[in-house]
């Protein structure tokens, strides 16, 4: 399928009600001259498929002026409920400035799921994808190795993680040797040696090119360990540093699992928080890169849910989560979850001190008993010990670095300070240059106090100051995060609180 251009593009405010609002009013939009400029005379026959479209855009917003006047004062884009167009004859051709169908020149109304290029019609698309199809076919005829980096890999029915011949013929104290060197622990019946390098996974070919496309060379310690543990199906609790390579780690058996799997959607991770969701999707998109029938959808709060329940239709194989959306959707009866073969919960001590624990336990009643579970932590305090009983079966515990100690990489200083001082030995230490290196993230508890804060930060201080919380828009925020550090300038103080109960993002 392909998705409308509002689910990927943020259109101009300022497009005169071009664009989306000419799809949805188009009698309207031929009359008002919207194609003028275009050089194309406006179309003399209306099919019944285009009459049936009108008509259901007219049901939804009788007043065309007033959906006009919502169309140019809207904040964000809303997905239109016109049906897809099927024929290029029925769509309009394109204003100045507006997508063009990449076969027929039209109005590129929607995206390709397959090939991010604009197309106009169920008709287009399919002719794109033909004619993609005979490109490849020709490069792959005429230069075998210059047809692509990532070739699709060949389609397997399963895959069995079987441990390498050179890590199998290392013996045990050498394994032993090389844990505690790079201070790895594990806990656990049967657990599986550690790999050295990627290559002794297995994995198809694609995704070894996208390993290495995506910087990892060698793996870190909690992916030696966490990789093919994962792979093997057991459930893992897993604890390492910030910055270590988690995401990797868990991410692999993720693809894997979901790749030699026909159920939609195959794999869940759930995240506390919308910014660690997008960054998660964005890694997995590097990875999956050339894998075929590979799809992830962004479930997060603060965007309008129609996109998303589009995306969930597109048989997406990966759900990235933020727990309250997802349950949401869940209630809805908007996606089934008997088909998940893996749930990944990440950053678990983040989860329970923001308050999502019921929200996790919610969702997890809607997956299979036997589905493997994996928790990931930077910390494993006692609450995450009694999470993990409820949730793990015959677990494998791994830890990379000292268990529940603090980051090495930072230097933690601490001050005692009374109440009312506080303010202002925050004050006494951004006006000090041998303390305050700039960009500085100061983080409070309520949203309230991150606005006050961010306020008496700029009006004290004349530093650049922001607030950052869930009562924001995800526009606003990520604006305001984008212009946090400009070139030349003295970078902001920053406030920002961690009392968001929904995720949220904005899809690129």
């Amino acid at each position: 399928m392909f998705v409308p251009r509002a689910l990927k593009v943020k259109r101009n405010a300022h497009d005169d009600g071009k664009g989306c609002v000419a799809k949805k009013a188009k009698p309207e939009a031929e009359a008002l001259g919207g194609d003028e400029g275009s050089g194309h005379p406006a179309e003399a026959v209306v099919t019944e498929e285009a009459k049936a479209a009108d008509r259901h855009s007219a049901e939804l917003c009788p007043c065309p002026g007033a959906l006009l006047e919502a169309e140019q004062g809207a904040k964000d884009n809303h997905v239109s409920e016109e049906p897809v167009k099927s024929f290029s004859r029925t769509q309009r051709w394109a204003a100045p400035g507006e997508p063009v169908c990449v076969v027929c020149g039209r109005y590129g109304e929607y995206i390709c799921d397959e090939t991010d290029e604009d197309v106009c019609s169920l008709e287009c698309k399919a002719k794109h994808l033909l004619q993609v199809k005979g490109r490849e076919e020709k490069v792959a005829l005429s230069s075998p190795q210059e047809a692509g980096s990532w070739p699709q890999s060949p389609v397997h029915t399963s895959y069995v993680y079987k441990e390498h011949p050179f890590i199998s013929g290392l013996q045990e104290d050498q394994v032993e040797n090389l844990k505690c060197q790079l201070g790895i622990s594990v806990q656990g019946q049967d657990v599986a040696r550690p790999i050295t390098d990627f290559e002794h996974c297995g994995f198809p070919e694609a995704l070894n090119l996208n390993l290495k496309a995506a910087g990892y060379e060698v793996p870190t310690p909690i992916q030696m360990q966490m990789t093919p543990v994962g792979l093997l199906g057991r459930d893992v609790l897993a604890s390492a540093d910030t910055g270590s390579g988690k995401t990797a780690a868990f991410l692999l058996p993720v693809i894997i699992r979901a790749l030699f799997e026909s159920t939609s959607p195959s794999a869940v991770i759930l995240t506390p928080t919308r910014e660690l969701a997008i960054q998660i999707e964005r890694q997995a998109k590097e990875l999956m890169k050339g894998l075929p029938r590979m799809k992830t959808v962004l479930l997060v709060g603060g965007l309008p849910l129609p996109p998303q329940l589009y995306r969930l239709r597109q048989h997406v194989k990966v759900v990235i989560a933020t727990p309250g959306r997802l349950l949401d959707i869940v209630k809805q009866s908007s996606v089934q979850l008997s088909g998940v073969k893996i749930v990944v919960v990440d950053e678990a001590d983040t989860m329970l001190k923001m308050g999502f624990q019921q929200q996790v336990l919610d969702i997890l009643e809607h997956v299979p008993h036997y589905c493997q579970t994996i928790l990931v932590s930077a910390t494993i305090p006692a609450s995450i010990e009694q999470l993990a009983s409820q949730l793990l079966h015959d677990p494998v515990r791994i830890v990379a670095g000292e268990k529940n100690l603090p980051c090495s990489n930072v230097r933690q200083i601490i001050l005692w300070v009374e109440e009312p001082a506080k303010k202002k030995k925050l004050f006494e230490i951004l006006n000090d240059k041998k303390l305050f290196k700039p960009p500085v993230l100061v983080f409070v508890d309520c949203r309230l106090g991150a606005d006050l804060l961010s306020e008496a930060v700029q009006k004290v201080t004349g530093l650049r100051s922001v607030s950052m919380h869930s009562e924001k828009p995800q526009t606003e925020r990520s604006e305001e995060w984008g212009d946090w550090v400009r070139p030349g300038q003295r970078s902001p103080s920053s406030t920002t609180t961690q009392s968001d109960s929904s995720g949220m993002s904005r899809r690129a």
